[in-house]
């Protein structure tokens, strides 16, 4: 069955098959894009994904789209996306131009209208994401800065931040990622050593939770203070 070349008439198995296709080649595109283009769109990097997506899916679209077709602008799109990125990691306007420039919406408490206006964003937008961020008082702000990626970062005045260890010169302690012990009834053998922990231990601490076998824990992460989370399975009638 020719389903990567051009076909005049789409059968239902055909459809099949090229999506499966289509997905592969999405999740490869997606798998080697740099994670800021997925996670944090600039304007230029919503642009590479929308032709992408475009692309990738014409074949499902046109019978007469070859896969082979779309393997030069893809390709083409991978190179001009890494020279530009390259060019602006190189130099500063050249990455502004592409990427775009810091906006300072609030300075001070003060409101800059010119820089609402030319972000076309209203008051109530920006009151609707200051609540979000738990600021209900404008006069709290010392800066708001609308970022390249859409995002805002918000800057309270010194007396409305919160106190930190180091504004009380005290030390912190130490915080670790948890390590999972347990993923779905499984034991993970290397973070049970990586946590210098034995199953004997273990199974001592799973005991107080009434649990006699590993296969009825659904999570379960230990921090550094071997401080134990346990999450059990639920029973299913």
């Amino acid at each position: 069955m020719n389903v990567f070349g051009v076909i005049k008439e789409i059968s239902i198995v055909g459809y099949i098959i090229r999506t499966f296709i289509v997905g592969i080649i999405v999740f490869a595109t997606g798998r080697f894009i740099p994670k800021r283009a997925l996670n944090q769109l600039t304007l230029y990097d919503f642009l590479l994904v929308w032709i992408l997506g475009a692309l990738t899916v014409a074949p499902l679209l046109d019978g007469k789209i070859s896969f082979t077709y779309i393997l030069v602008p893809l390709l083409t799109l991978f190179f001009w996306h890494f020279i530009f990125n390259f060019l602006s990691i190189k130099n500063r306007n050249f990455s502004f131009f592409f990427h775009g420039k810091p906006s300072i919406l609030i300075d001070n408490g003060k409101i800059i209208r010119k820089n609402l206006k030319k972000h076309f964003i209203s008051i109530d937008l920006l009151l609707a994401e200051l609540r979000l961020k738990n600021i209900f008082d404008i006069s709290q702000v010392k800066y708001t800065i609308l970022e390249p990626n859409g995002h805002l970062s918000i800057i309270k005045k010194e007396p409305y931040r919160f106190v930190t260890p180091i504004d009380m010169k005290q030390i912190a302690n130490p915080l670790d990622l948890p390590i999972i012990l347990i993923n779905d009834g499984k034991l993970i053998v290397e973070n049970v050593v990586k946590a210098k922990i034995d199953n004997k231990w273990l199974m001592n601490n799973l005991a107080m939770y009434n649990i006699d076998h590993i296969s009825n824990v659904y999570l379960a992460t230990i921090d550094s203070s071997k401080r134990l989370y346990i999450s059990k399975k639920e029973s299913v009638n």
